[in-house]
């Protein structure tokens, strides 16, 4: 393995060791065995301007960080929150920007070229209803391709009120809306029980 190739490889090994699975926590997104799980308490660490208390659950399709794979990118993460996040579009846009920003500076941080040339985040979206988004972002994708990326965003909110909990259930791919990797994702459940 090269010294360019061994570079990466550490930084995303840090990060998911610092950001990354805590095997006491159990995921509480159910997904196919072969999706890659993730738990991490907030504050996050690369986004700390995202006030909140709570673990965010992550899901990546198998294909996430495969150039080129229908599945490249994809994932679902969950926010369960202690906090009312009092959603707007205006406020989801800028916790995805400062979301994506700090995730993609954190894994590039080894990187002082490559940390120079990642373009600001911007997010645009629509309410559909009171617990519905939908929208993109425009950001970088510093752990694969090197390279500027598109993601459509469905938002999922839902009061939990056995768990007094606010859950914010995000799915998110490169691809569009009507491609075979969303019904994957809408396949991704929220495993709490609320009733």
């Amino acid at each position: 393995m090269s010294f360019a190739k061994t570079i990466p490889f550490i930084i995303i090994t840090i990060l998911f060791v610092q950001c990354g699975n805590d095997s006491n926590t159990k995921n509480l997104l159910s997904a196919s065995e072969n999706w890659r799980s993730e738990v991490i308490e907030f504050p996050l660490e690369f986004a700390t301007s995202i006030q909140y208390s709570g673990i965010e659950y992550v899901r990546f399709a198998p294909g996430w960080g495969k150039e080129g794979a229908s599945d490249y990118f994809s994932y679902a993460f969950l926010w369960d929150l202690n906090d009312d996040p009092r959603l707007s579009t205006k406020k989801i846009e800028s916790e995805m920007e400062a979301y994506f920003d700090g995730l993609m500076h954190l894994v590039s941080k080894m990187d002082s070229i490559q940390k120079n040339k990642i373009p600001k985040s911007k997010a645009f979206f629509e309410k559909v209803n009171d617990s519905v988004y939908v929208g993109k972002i425009l950001t970088y994708d510093a752990f694969t391709t090197k390279k500027e990326l598109d993601l459509n965003i469905t938002v999922n909110y839902s009061r939990c009120e056995l768990q007094n909990k606010h859950l914010v259930l995000f799915n998110l791919s490169p691809q569009p809306l009507e491609h075979q990797i969303w019904k994957k994702l809408k396949k991704v459940t929220v495993t709490t029980n609320c009733k």
